[in-house]
Formats: structure tokens, C-alpha cells, sequence
């Protein structure tokens, strides 16, 4: 893997068990391609991670967007609303 890589990225895009390999291994041999191709590696994952962190919150932050957009009062008044 160090020395070619085609090598690296067929274990990078391949999943672990077809190759023999354990989890825990897999995911070591990933990380070592992706310091080795990337230069910011530790950057981009962590980025990644508080990435997938946010997106968990979109339905909580949406559902309040709504909320707050929405006004019985004015509803009522807008279906009497006269269109000339």
C-alpha cells in the first residue's frame, strides 16, 4: 500500500470483510492511505465529523424555522382577504 497507489485505493474504496480484513484494520489502512494522498487529513476529517454532527440538527432547526414563521392570527386574517 505504501508503494503503489492503486494499491491504497482499492483498499480505501473497498469494504474490509471482502478483503479479510477486521474493522479495526481496515479502518487503520484507510486513515494511512488518506495521510498519505492528503496533506490535511486530520483536518478534513474533523471537519467531516462535526459535519455529520450538524446534519443530525437540520429537522430540530427546520421544525422551529416553521414555527416561528407560521401565526394563527395573521392565518385567519389573510383568508379574509378581498381580491380585487
Amino acid at each position: 500500500m505504501l508503494e503503489s497507489n492503486d494499491v491504497a485505493a482499492v483498499i480505501f474504496h473497498s469494504r474490509g470483510f471482502l478483503m479479510g480484513l477486521n474493522a479495526e484494520t481496515h479502518s487503520k489502512l484507510c486513515y494511512n492511505a488518506m495521510e498519505r494522498c492528503s496533506s490535511n487529513v486530520h483536518m478534513h476529517m474533523t471537519d467531516s465529523i462535526t459535519l455529520r454532527e450538524l446534519a443530525l440538527k437540520f429537522d430540530k432547526t427546520i421544525g422551529s424555522v416553521r414555527s416561528s414563521f407560521y401565526n394563527p392570527m395573521l392565518a385567519s386574517k389573510a383568508s379574509m382577504r378581498v381580491h380585487i
